[in-house]
């Protein structure tokens, strides 16, 4: 397995950072498994490189094989996972390098005619929704069995369904065995059903990990609401509501990969829209510590954010964030997060930074779902 890493920035160590089957061939050895269980991510560096393989261990892939970055126009890209054909899951994306730009999941597949890997398509757009190169992180799994927790995810597969849908057993997945449904309200607004989550060992409840994708194109950002209410709002670039597909990763005492055992992980929000004399409060759960908490926010300015999570420092590991809904769910999105950086704060812990900014890219003090898990994983 490839290890996900850093790049050295001075503070403590690190960085910021439908297939077709093939027969057997008589006399060879067997085939891998048609659709195995694949897990990666990665952080695209070079936005403006046409090909490169991923290096300096700032990837990991559950298959071993290379990652490799093809820029196929501005703002455009594929990430070849190699050696990783398979079906199902989910991807997600989110812009790298602390401006205004906001990435989609265009698509994923696995190479056709009996091809060994599997392909992820991303788009970046700047503040104006016009295409711009950019970093990014990109994360898949299609991971279904967990050891803990509650591990869901999906993709939805129509941008108007028609009253409530209940997705193809293709598109999503839930370790509780319930169904995954999901209606829209209005234009851009949505409400996903899932099982609600299992009980928790000690009494309380376990902090939720949310994260969500739009999948498309188009200059669209969709988010989450308040953590549990399961409504998810889409709007362009401009901030007006719009159609459209996306992809979901939900559950609890799990990261974005779908690891419930391994690796250190942990997941939390910052509620800056209740930001004020430099105080960011917040909720979280972490793996380290196996409860609900273990995360510290640090206002640094407008729509800037720090959040460290205690006990998870490690030479490798890969960040993520989302903005997410004001508390109430009739209220619109305000805007949308990128990632700054991450690394070591100390010996023991990891530090992510986030930038938030209202619609046309101005600084802004949004809510922020912000998750954070190390590599290697088991």
């Amino acid at each position: 397995m490839r290890a996900g890493g850093w790049v050295a920035a001075g503070i403590s160590a690190l960085l910021f950072g439908a297939a077709l089957a093939v027969p057997l061939p008589a006399g060879a050895d067997p085939l891998p498994e048609i659709n195995p269980i694949v897990t990666a991510t990665v952080w695209a560096d070079q936005p403006t490189t046409a090909e490169y393989t991923v290096t300096n261990a700032y990837t990991a892939n559950s298959t071993e094989g290379d990652v490799v970055v093809r820029r196929t126009g501005t703002g455009a890209y594929t990430v070849v996972l190699q050696g990783a054909a398979t079906s199902g899951g989910v991807a997600h994306v989110v812009a790298y390098g602390g401006g205004p730009v906001h990435c989609t999941v265009a698509g994923w597949y696995r190479t056709l005619l009996g091809g060994e890997d599997l392909l992820i398509q991303v788009r970046c757009f700047a503040a104006t929704g016009a295409a711009v190169d950019s970093r990014f992180v990109a994360t898949f799994t299609n991971r279904r069995q967990i050891h803990q927790g509650r591990l869901a995810w999906f993709v939805t597969d129509q941008a108007v369904p028609s009253g409530v849908r209940t997705l193809p057993a293709s598109y999503r997945y839930d370790s509780t065995g319930g169904e995954i449904r999901y209606e829209r309200r209005a234009t851009g607004h949505y409400k996903f059903s899932v099982n609600p989550h299992p009980a928790s060992e000690y009494g309380e409840p376990y902090f939720p990990m949310t994260h969500v994708t739009a999948l498309g194109t188009s200059a669209v950002n969709c988010q989450i609401s308040w953590p549990d209410s399961w409504h998810v709002r889409c709007a362009n670039a401009a901030g007006i509501p719009v159609d459209a597909r996306f992809t979901v990763t939900y559950g609890v005492r799990i990261d974005l990969l779908g690891h419930a055992a391994g690796p250190r992980f942990a997941s939390g929000t910052l509620y800056g829209e209740h930001a004020g004399d430099g105080v960011l409060g917040g909720d979280s759960y972490n793996s380290p510590l196996g409860t609900y908490g273990g995360a510290r926010g640090t206002l640094l300015g407008t729509g800037r954010y720090e959040m460290t999570f205690r006990g998870t420092g490690s030479p490798f590991g890969t960040a993520f964030v989302n903005a997410h809904l004001p508390h109430f769910d009739d209220q619109p999105s305000r805007g949308h997060c990128v990632l700054a950086g991450w690394g070591r704060s100390g010996t023991t812990d990891t530090f992510v930074r986030v930038n938030c900014y209202a619609w046309r890219g101005v600084p802004a003090n949004l809510n922020a779902r912000i998750s954070y898990t190390t590599w290697p994983a088991a």
